[in-house]
């Protein structure tokens, strides 16, 4: 399965930010402890990549780079293993890296404009950041009505009550941080293993239904 079809099949991103390469792999593995499989490691504290090429081997799990800025990030994560890449901003020279490096891309936008942009750019999916300033799930589903073709993945404001009202209304993947460690962002393994494993049943439950 290449990464943008597992990424499709499993939704829920677990995107890993905190303050050193410790914690944040502490924070990956406790969500895969959970069950969730798709772990985005942010490049926003030193070592993302070692935590990027500390997971990329694990079975069953796909390991992508976040908060990728330019060239240079893009292929430090590619080295360390990533095979997706997700921008906050949308940025033609990192959609071409990640295609030439067999790697799905998933950029940021927020318009319908910057989201069609992305898109005929040749981004996999586009990233709604943050989806909770402009209005949740019905932004989502306002968008995906005239643009049902373009893959669209969701981040700020996804939770456990409203999961499933996000995927009904169009996402092909959610991105979750603060909701798995909880308001305050520390990193505590047992409550971060809980909440993860929250999302993936109730990630399957929206599945059978």
């Amino acid at each position: 399965m290449n990464p943008l079809e597992f990424i499709k099949k499993h939704k829920v991103i677990s995107v890993i930010r905190a303050e050193n390469e410790a914690l944040a792999l502490s924070f990956a593995e406790a969500c895969i402890a959970g069950g969730l499989r798709l772990v985005e490691v942010t490049f926003s504290f030193p070592g993302a990549e070692d935590v990027i090429r500390s997971l990329s081997e694990r079975e069953g799990i796909l390991v992508g780079a976040g908060t990728v800025l330019d060239i240079d990030m893009a292929d430090r994560a590619r080295e360390a293993g990533a095979r997706f890449l997700v921008s906050p901003h949308t940025d033609e020279a990192l959609i071409h890296f990640a295609k030439a490096n067999d790697m799905a891309v998933i950029q940021g936008a927020f318009t319908s404009s910057e989201i069609v942009r992305a898109w005929k750019l040749g981004a996999d999916m586009v990233k709604i950041f943050p989806v909770s300033a402009v209005g949740g799930p019905s932004y989502v589903k306002a968008m995906k009505e005239p643009l049902p073709q373009i893959e669209i993945m969701t981040t700020g404001g996804v939770g456990l009550d409203n999961l499933a009202d996000f995927l009904h209304a169009g996402a092909s993947a959610v991105g979750l941080s603060t909701a798995l460690t909880g308001k305050g962002g520390v990193i505590d393994p047992e409550t971060i293993t809980s909440n993860a494993r929250l999302f993936a049943e109730k990630l399957e439950e929206i599945s059978r239904a």
